[in-house]
């Protein structure tokens, strides 16, 4: 499954593998080509592990290449909250996110969810997470993949 706006996934854990740095020093460090390289790289290869979860969080924008490649080997679902909800998010890890205008918290966030809005119909499952604790998420898409009898081929 591939989650685009969850804070937690394997994304973050082997970009500081591979780095030693968090994602948003990395991205400080080496500028934003370098993190795009990297970010690209990395979606390569953990896009075929069995059963996995990728985050894609809201700071960095889906684009059409990425989408094609997450999309091929597993399922996409976009995790969304309204922007009160977010901006509140955001506020409570300052600094975390590299390309975050801290100025304009939530004008930031408007136009993140613009440009995250014109995934919404080409993915899954799209969950509204405004009042949601991570656990209901996780539930919701557990009864996605057990009601649309989704199966993950294991790969050698």
């Amino acid at each position: 499954a591939v989650i685009v706006g969850n804070p937690h996934s394997c994304f973050p854990f082997h970009h500081a593998v591979e780095t030693g740095m968090r994602i948003a020093d990395y991205y400080r460090t080496a500028g934003a080509e370098a993190f795009e390289e990297k970010e690209m790289a990395l979606i390569n290869r953990v896009r075929y592990y069995h059963e996995a979860v990728i985050a894609m969080g809201g700071n960095y924008p889906m684009t059409e290449k990425k989408f094609r490649l997450l999309s091929e080997h597993g399922l996409v679902i976009l995790l969304f909250a309204k922007p009160y909800r977010l901006a509140e998010r955001v506020r409570r890890r300052v600094g975390k996110r590299p390309t975050m205008d801290y100025s304009d918290v939530d004008g930031y966030v408007r136009q993140m969810l613009r440009k995250w809005t014109k995934w919404k119909d080409r993915v899954d499952l799209v969950i509204n997470t405004t009042n949601t604790h991570p656990e209901q998420t996780a539930l919701l898409v557990a009864r996605y993949i057990d009601r649309h009898h989704v199966e993950f081929v294991e790969r050698n």
